[in-house]
């Protein structure tokens, strides 16, 4: 199970299977799409925390010039999936090794003509990109391929390169430009490796491609096949491009797959969960598994991913916090050098959450809610489109979901605890947690006759309800906080050592210490109601209670944003786990009774529109001993990427793409609901709950620098320590 297909040809699924192929990894991003394709069916090669800004459109991460562009001719007639019909095709994805397949026959004028294409994003070089194309006939004709470079890019807010260059260079094909708002020089070098004679070659200019020309009588069951080689840069030298791509062309495209897969080999032994029982849920949960690989910022060091991975421009190629929440647990498992990465891309992140704060009229530490580079918030406060006048619809999410925070500091424990190493606090991270604690004590606001400490005017998780006083799940992160910063003076003054006591006179702590050391007693958490609720924010409790389905059914527009004042702003819907989430993360705080009656209460007034949402239920529900539950919520958390089972619009906003925090999510479930691992610093547990559908799931973790192998099935349940490789 180790192959996504999908056979027949429909061009509704056209960019539906640009996010499903996806391959790459967190320098460079190509969407799945066809040799033939263009902008106008959302083929893209992206470049992920490169980002560009023209004028006052939103700022989002650069799409490079397509190198993958090929079209044939064959007796004079151009033969594509775009202007004919095919006999058969398919197109797959093989996830050991990343690369995509396509095969697709046509009949044409009575000659049927065969196209295979393989392709595959290298690990061994930066942005390097290696294809494998094959033309058959099953008569003479004359051929014409035409491939190279598609200079006319697919943008939501573009164009983002400008002052375009194409050059020729002993026959290889060079585009060049630069961002319009810090200049980066993007280019692309092609070099095309023919297997064939052709009887004449050129190069030419064609409807803004820049294209390699060969003619050629194409004998009867001959294959014609060529190999080519593209190297993308950013801000690098033609000279070390170039060189890179001649050195694989000399090597050659099978060989250096070889070499490719050998690295993939070592991340599925590494990664992968094997579950069986369910070929399909093993499929799916090995897809989810794929995307987390795709993305390991261990190839890009103090990178973090953005919410969208790498599938293009959607939610501007930021970094939101599905990361620190949804990802990261993956990693702490399989990959502590990605892990730390996230963690330190925070770190960096730094300076950017003093000003954000700053510019709010805040101390301390308010990190952006769509993190670019260096911490920038590309987040706008018109962050939808009304679907029925295409005006911008005012949000809250950059100013008031400053739980975002908090997430970080998290993130910063799970790390710590997972690895029992506190070094990485000497490593800004201390620093970090400070900052952010100073924050939530300027942002809060201490009730003197309630004898509490309150959080106000903010969005919780569940974004259709903004502003709204002390959400619980925020509330509770806030408090998380604070005993963090207690915890680390305590670890420090155990150990002698001086490293904290000189951080706090260094950035003038010294007040705001003495304040958390009275407050993180005050801060107020929600205490459940006589039916064991915890109400989700001041006044939830009070609002309509009315039914999912008969709120859609008010829907004027397909596309409509539900949340602000749309129509689940004043009802008891909720876009997505909230005190649930909280219920999970705080896990230790809470008892199972307490979390069925939340669950079962939110879980009918959730809507799910966020694929963020399935996960937490999922995993609250294996907590509370109903896996049967959870698989559905588990299945769509694994198949969103396979099925395209999910929002493409809120408002008039295109938000499609791939949903690599529903992949974290999916494996959350599996390794902590299903298989019951439970690691919360100390020793390894498990309390298995596996589902009627899945007789035994198997995996191995890292932890503290030794390596498990787990296995968990109706009859038993394994933790052998195993060497690691």
């Amino acid at each position: 199970m180790w192959e996504i297909k999908e056979i027949g040809f429909n061009k509704e699924r056209i960019i539906h299977n640009g996010n499903k192929f996806l391959t790459g990894h967190l320098k460079l991003g190509v969407r799945g799409a066809l040799d033939e394709y263009t902008k106008a069916e959302m083929a893209a090669v992206n470049l992920p925390l490169v980002y560009d800004r023209v004028g006052k459109l939103w700022r989002e991460s650069v799409n490079a010039y397509n190198p993958l562009y090929t079209v044939i001719k064959v007796n004079g007639r151009t033969v594509s999936l775009l202007t004919e019909d095919p006999v058969y095709h398919e197109q797959s994805l093989n996830m050991r090794d990343a690369s995509m397949t396509r095969l697709t026959r046509w009949l044409v004028d009575e000659v049927e003509i065969v196209v295979k294409s393989k392709r595959f994003v290298s690990l061994l070089y930066p942005r390097l990109i290696c294809g494998y194309y094959q033309i058959c006939a099953n008569k003479d004709v004359d051929l014409q391929v035409l491939t190279g470079i598609d200079i006319d890019i697919w943008d939501l807010n573009g164009p983002h390169l400008e002052n375009t260059m194409l050059e020729k260079i002993e026959g290889d094909l060079y585009v060049s430009g630069e961002t319009c708002e810090r200049k980066h020089k993007i280019c692309v070098y092609k070099h095309i490796k023919a297997h064939f004679n052709a009887d004449k070659t050129d190069i030419v200019r064609e409807e803004e491609k820049f294209l390699s020309r060969y003619l050629l009588k194409a004998k009867k069951s001959s294959p014609v096949t060529f190999q080519y080689f593209c190297g993308v840069g950013v801000d690098e030298k033609l000279d070390l491009i170039r060189g890179c791509v001649l050195d694989v062309a000399k090597e050659g495209f099978w060989r250096h797959l070889k070499s490719h897969r050998e690295i993939w080999n070592k991340k599925w032994k590494d990664s992968d969960v094997e579950i069986a029982g369910n070929d399909q849920v093993q499929l799916a949960l090995r897809y989810s598994i794929y995307h987390l690989l795709l993305l390991s910022p261990s190839i890009s060091p103090c990178s973090s991913i953005p919410a969208r991975g790498i599938s293009g421009q959607t939610y501007k190629g930021a970094v939101f916090w599905d990361t620190e929440i949804f990802m990261l647990p993956f990693y702490l498992n399989t990959d502590i050098e990605s892990a730390k990465s996230i963690i330190m891309y925070r770190v960096e992140a730094l300076k950017g959450a003093l000003l954000k704060a700053k510019e709010y009229g805040y101390r301390g530490a308010f990190y952006a809610w769509e993190s670019q580079e260096g911490g920038y918030d590309a987040c706008s406060d018109y962050n939808v489109t009304d679907a029925h006048t295409n005006r911008p619809v005012r949000t809250y999410f950059k100013d008031k979901q400053i739980h975002i925070s908090a997430d970080v500091v998290y993130a910063i424990n799970a790390y710590i605890n997972h690895n029992q190493d506190m070094s990485i606090l000497k490593e800004g991270a201390l620093e970090v947690i400070l900052e952010v604690a100073r924050f939530y004590l300027d942002y809060g606001n201490y009730k003197v006759l309630s004898r509490r400490f309150e959080i106000w005017d903010v969005v919780g998780p569940d974004e259709y309800h903004e502003r709204v006083n002390n959400n619980a799940f925020t509330n509770q992160m806030v408090k998380m906080v604070f005993e963090s910063v207690l915890k680390c003076e305590e670890y420090f003054k155990n150990k002698n050592d001086c490293y904290f006591e000189k951080l706090i006179k260094r950035i003038a702590f010294e007040e705001d210490l003495e304040h958390i050391r009275n407050l993180v007693d005050q801060v107020f958490i929600k205490e459940p109601n006589s039916d064991g609720v915890i109400e989700q924010f001041d006044g939830y409790f009070k609002l309509r209670d009315v039914d999912i389905d008969e709120l859609k059914s008010k829907m004027l527009h397909p596309n409509e944003y539900l949340g602000g004042n749309g129509l689940a702003g004043d009802t008891k819907i909720i876009k997505q786990a909230d005190v649930v989430a909280m219920l999970y993360l705080f896990r230790d705080r809470f008892d199972a009774s307490l979390m069925k009656k939340n669950w079962e209460y939110y879980e009918k007034r959730t809507e799910h529109g966020s694929t963020l949402s399935a996960s937490m239920y999922a995993l609250v529900a294996c907590l509370t001993d109903n896996p049967e539950y959870a698989y559905p919520l588990f299945l769509k958390s694994a198949t969103v990427d396979l099925t395209g089972d999910s929002k493409q619009f809120a408002g008039g906003i295109y938000i499609g793409g791939t949903h690599p925090a529903a992949s974290g999510g999916a494996y959350m479930t599996a390794v902590y609901g299903f298989a019951g691992l439970s690691d919360q610093g100390g020793d390894l547990r498990l309390v298995p709950r596996l589902p009627a559908d899945i007789n035994s799931i198997s995996f191995k973790i890292k932890k503290a620098g030794r390596q498990y192998h787990i296995f968990v099935s109706k009859e038993k349940q394994e933790i052998t320590e195993i060497a690691i490789d």
